[in-house]
């Protein structure tokens, strides 16, 4: 691998390049198999990140739009990792890849569980809600890139898209997700305006050192729609930080720098969606386990992560009746 990086790398460069303490990084997430290097060459040394598409699991997403989003975030204010090298096709590894700067920071999420809160995620969480803003912000004009949707229907073309991911990967009926799909249906929300979106913005997918958030990551749901959807995403459950800022400072604090605070079905709908999603997610990395395409244990009970989804969609729904 470091003898294929390095003949890549030396050619995107145009030099030769030299690659040391290569090593994976220690990551919970299971669409991209992330990578340490220092790159060296005539006048320069990089600390970078190689991510590598996963062979299979719960996504189905390609690195292009991935890639060409966090390049094109470069100078909004948007904390991004700097956008180097991408290699869609796969030639140089076996599997698609790319390679960004290394952002210093943790992504360890251990301190939303504190029961007495935390004063530094606190204002790690603030600063989330105003990268959201300043992402939300950006002109989607020039991401060209990612698919082209309006207003009327952003909320149809992503509910399109997981309905027809369910049909395809669930591997039992469901008859819970096949109702609240339809609900969604009957209620689809006008977006106020189209952004970025992140699509998987959440305490988990970004970097912080102390009370500073470094850089917002995992970008492989990116896609041009409402951005609201981030807003209901973002404070799930799994991994809320409600305990170090309850969720109506977190939309205030995204208020005050410039977002626009949904009203409260708007924001209920993406909510209910963002459950669904979820459980789309889980049923995926299950069917890839189940079929063999994947040995990655991680994913061999995910299925059974969808009943806790399926009840707090649920209460949601009947709060809306």
């Amino acid at each position: 691998m470091r003898e294929a990086l390095t003949a890549w790398l030396s050619d995107q460069v145009g030099q030769p390049v030299v690659v040391r303490d290569l090593a994976p990084v220690s990551s919970v997430g299971n669409a991209r198999d992330p990578w340490s290097f220092t790159a060296t060459w005539p006048g320069h040394e990089e600390r970078c990140v190689l991510m590598v598409q996963a062979v299979a699991g719960q996504l189905e997403s390609e690195l292009g739009p991935e890639f060409h989003t966090v390049d094109r975030l470069a100078g909004t204010g948007v904390p991004v990792p700097g956008a180097l090298w991408l290699d869609e096709a796969g030639t140089a590894l076996g599997r698609p890849c790319f390679v960004t700067r290394w952002v210093p920071g943790t992504a360890d999420i251990r301190g939303l569980r504190n029961p007495d809160g935390d004063p530094a995620l606190a204002a790690v969480a603030r600063q989330l809600a105003a990268a959201a803003a300043r992402l939300h912000a950006v002109d989607p004009a020039p991401f060209d890139h990612l698919a082209t949707v309006g207003t009327a229907d952003a909320a149809r073309a992503q509910l399109d898209e997981w309905d027809d991911r369910f049909t395809r990967q669930r591997l039992e009926p469901h008859p819970e997700l096949v109702y609240l799909l339809a609900w969604l249906r009957r209620r689809l929300p006008v977006a106020r305006r189209i952004s970025v979106v992140h699509g998987d913005l959440r305490f988990g997918n970004l970097l912080y050192e102390g009370d500073q958030l470094t850089g917002l990551l995992d970008w492989e749901m990116t896609h041009r729609g409402d951005p609201v959807e981030d807003l209901g995403w973002v404070y799930r459950s799994v991994w809320t930080a409600e305990r170090v800022l309850p969720f109506d400072d977190f939309l205030a604090a995204y208020g005050a720098a410039g977002g626009h605070v949904p009203d409260p079905d708007h924001l209920r709908w993406y909510q209910v969606f963002s459950e669904v999603k979820h459980s789309v997610i889980s049923l995926t990395g299950a069917r890839s386990f189940a079929t063999g395409a994947t040995a990655n244990l991680r994913h061999a009970d995910r299925s059974a992560t969808v009943p806790a989804f399926m009840t707090r969609a649920l209460e949601l729904v009947e709060g809306s009746c």
